[in-house]
């Protein structure tokens, strides 16, 4: 191999790393932009946490959120959770007035997994247009 060709290959290399990158963040901002609106809104608090993050050195995007409860919200709690183990019969809580409450728990209210599969086509083509 010649020194022209092991340059050619490195820029191409960068050329082509910059456009997957690219189609990374596009896709990212995509599905983060599609989570939000999907998913329910109490306080604003786990709408405004929802993210995304291109990690270049994998090649991967990942979208999600901090907020400790997105699970629960996601696939659901008690009787209603989404993979059937959830808690059974039912439970008392005290909210943070004092008040007490019984329930078997929330039905799922999935967003995340909804905002990607929604736009699997769109980012389908974001990927595809990269390497026309």
């Amino acid at each position: 191999m010649t020194m022209e060709n092991n340059i050619n290959e490195k820029v191409l290399y960068a050329a082509v790393l910059g456009r997957v990158i690219d189609a990374l963040e596009i896709s990212g901002q995509l599905v983060e932009d599609s989570a939000k609106l999907l998913v329910p809104v109490d306080t604003g608090n786990l709408r405004g946490s929802i993210t995304h993050k291109v990690y270049r050195n994998e090649l991967i995007v990942r979208i999600g959120t901090p907020v400790e409860y997105a699970p629960y919200i996601e696939f659901g709690t008690g009787e209603h959770a989404e993979n059937g183990q959830g808690r059974k019969g039912g439970w008392f809580y005290t909210d943070e007035k004092g008040n007490k409450h019984f329930t078997f728990g929330n039905k799922p209210q999935p967003f995340l997994r909804p905002a990607l599969l929604n736009n699997k086509s769109r980012i389908d083509s974001i990927f595809k247009e990269i390497f026309k």
